[in-house]
């Protein structure tokens, strides 16, 4: 019986109470994968990392190479695959990270992956409070090289930094979503991928005669805002960081992302 096999009759054997079930808001799965230069994967340091980092307490012990485990109703699974990720994959998206020169010389050194997923959240936030919990702990395993969300690379220690503002409330949204940037002929251009695990839309910026530096700026900006406050922005709206400040926003078919987007005029 498969890992995942099992947590399916796990979740059977537990039934709703009262006799009724709740349609959750929110059922995806959140996975990365977090590669190793080594092929072994020391488990029993994480869970101290986890409790000692975290505070969070891990009974369960590894099987196979597996660890699965619970934390306030939502379900974690972190599945060591003694191999790298197939046909360069991490590798091609690294080098879409541009703020980390290395990525693609780095990445290419892994050995194995440890594929983290939560399932079972009925809060998007929550949930990825909590895959953050558990891909910093890995990440502290000593020869652990970055996080990998396509398209999102993450260096490891840069992941766990990062990470560590949740302990002052602060949400890591550069964990949670990637914005690509490329400059053209025509201006700088900026998009997201991951506003939609939120239910948001996706956002673009597109051939904007400021520097790329302040597009990446301004689409950060917005993208804080909106997780933060659960802020849902509409076709026809303007938005602004200042008294002065308001750019246009329209919703049309998305260029650099799949399906409509909305654009901001910046």
């Amino acid at each position: 019986m498969g890992l995942f096999d099992k947590l399916r009759r796990r979740k059977k054997e537990q039934p709703p109470v009262g006799g009724t079930v709740n349609i959750a808001p929110y059922n995806e799965t959140i996975v990365g994968f977090v590669l190793l230069e080594r092929d072994d994967c020391n488990f029993d340091h994480f869970i101290s990392n986890m409790k000692n980092v975290w505070d969070i307490e891990i009974d369960e012990r590894p099987e196979e190479g597996n660890l699965f485990f619970e934390v306030d109703g939502m379900q974690v699974v972190c599945a060591h695959i003694n191999a790298p990720v197939p046909d360069r994959e991490v590798e091609e998206n690294a080098k879409l990270n541009v703020l980390w020169r290395d990525a693609e010389q780095v990445t290419s050194r892994h050995q194995s992956q440890i594929i983290v997923s939560v399932l079972n959240a009925t809060d998007a936030i929550r949930a990825h409070i909590l895959f953050t919990q558990t891909a910093s702990a890995l990440l502290q395993l000593d020869h652990a090289l970055a996080i990998y969300m396509a398209p999102l690379v993450v260096e490891a220690r840069k992941y766990v930094d990062i990470s560590r503002g949740l302990k002052d409330q602060e949400l890591p949204v550069s964990l949670w979503i990637f914005i690509g940037l490329f400059q053209g002929p025509e201006g700088a251009s900026a998009y997201t991928y991951g506003l939609r695990n939120f239910g948001k839309d996706e956002m673009e910026i597109n051939h904007s005669a400021e520097p790329l530096s302040e597009v990446f700026e301004m689409m950060y900006m917005t993208t804080t805002y909106v997780i933060e406050n659960d802020v849902t922005l509409h076709d026809g709206e303007t938005i602004g960081f200042s008294a002065e400040q308001k750019l246009p926003i329209t919703r049309s078919e998305g260029i650099a992302t799949e399906g409509s987007s909305l654009k901001i005029g910046f």
